[in-house]
């Protein structure tokens, strides 16, 4: 434990800032132990009074904080020297300490500012600038509300949302992905254009988190097989555009259904239900029912279930699941149809 402790300080006195916080604080504890000492020799073993020690440290900490309750005070004049020399040492420690501590605060609010800070407890890490990055994380934001997201971008963005902290550095490098929490975090969205580039950002992220369940875009057919054999989790084609194009020329309403139900924000969303192991057993309506009477007005129908690497499209409602089915559902919400066709 004391070696890890050693180990811990070594870490953290790396950082100038810290390292001179931690020494204004040393010096102001060893300047009460010092003064308390001293006001004990004053006025208890050469003086008439009867203090503790603890009682001469009390008192040095508070005359060094400018307080002086007067609760105890010098009656000799030894004493009174010494409470001289530590009010005088306790304004300059005490400044010093104050001061310190203020422009560690300052430093720390102006390098979040500008992207240049080290992130905590981050859980899902989106790397690029694109519409597409922005989507991700409105998306994440309004499904996920309680995930902290970090948004990695090369330069300094326009707009980014008050609750997503940013990093800016090159996504390929360690010391950037690091300073945006990626050793801890979940997640990982990679939303570049350039595949050269995703594929090393996937593979530095994956050297620093083996943990990581990843998403990311590919331009080319033999980047999307890179980034599986990577460990993508997920890998989003550039040639899925060319269908919903080709959908829009003969079979518009699918590519309006697509937009729709893609996003939280439409009046109809796709949502996913995983089978627990409690609900072994259970048939599709059963799930439906309980969402729907647990989710007032809205409206539940079963889409797929996904059971291993088997897809089961439009299940009947007496099909019965298993403990770790994916359910994927269309939920709509009741009685915005007429109003979203008269805004349309």
């Amino acid at each position: 434990m004391i070696f890890a402790l050693i180990r811990l300080l070594r870490k953290v006195l790396r950082y100038p800032s810290i390292r001179r916080l931690v020494i204004t604080a040393l010096v102001a504890v060893a300047a009460v132990l010092i003064n308390g000492a001293l006001f004990y020799l004053a006025e208890v073993v050469v003086g008439p009074q009867h203090l503790s020690f603890y009682e001469c440290l009390y008192w040095a900490l508070v005359t060094m904080a400018t307080v002086g309750y007067g609760d105890i005070v010098p009656q000799t004049t030894l004493g009174r020297i010494v409470a001289g020399e530590t009010i005088v040492l306790g304004i300059a420690v005490f400044t010093v300490f104050v001061s310190t501590l203020a422009e560690e605060f300052m430093q720390s609010s102006i390098r979040r500012s500008l992207g240049l800070a080290r992130l905590k407890n981050v859980d899902v890490v989106v790397v690029g600038y694109t519409e597409v990055c922005q989507e991700t994380i409105e998306e994440i934001r309004r499904n996920m509300p309680r995930v902290r997201i970090a948004w990695v971008l090369e330069t300094q963005p326009r707009y980014v949302p008050e609750d997503v902290d940013f990093v800016v550095g090159d996504p390929t490098d360690e010391e950037t992905l690091r300073r945006a929490g990626i050793e801890k975090a979940k997640y990982l969205v990679v939303c570049l254009l350039d595949d050269s580039q995703a594929l090393h950002v996937v593979l530095t992220a994956r050297k620093l988190n083996k943990n990581l369940v990843i998403s990311s875009i590919a331009k080319s057919s033999k980047t999307a097989e890179l980034l599986k054999e990577a460990g993508v989790s997920i890998v989003v084609p550039f040639r899925l555009l060319g269908r919903e194009l080709a959908s829009s020329i003969f079979e518009p309403s699918v590519v309006h259904f697509l937009h729709e139900v893609t996003t939280i924000r439409g009046v109809a969303d796709l949502v996913e239900y995983r089978v627990e192991a409690s609900e072994d057993g259970k048939k599709v309506s059963d799930v439906v029912k309980t969402l729907t009477d647990s989710d007032k007005g809205t409206r539940y129908a079963a889409l797929m279930i996904k059971r291993g690497d088997r897809l089961m499209f439009v299940p009947s409602e007496d099909t019965v699941l298993k403990a770790g089915d994916r359910l994927v559902l269309i939920k709509a919400r009741k009685g915005e149809e007429r109003e979203r066709d008269q805004a349309r």
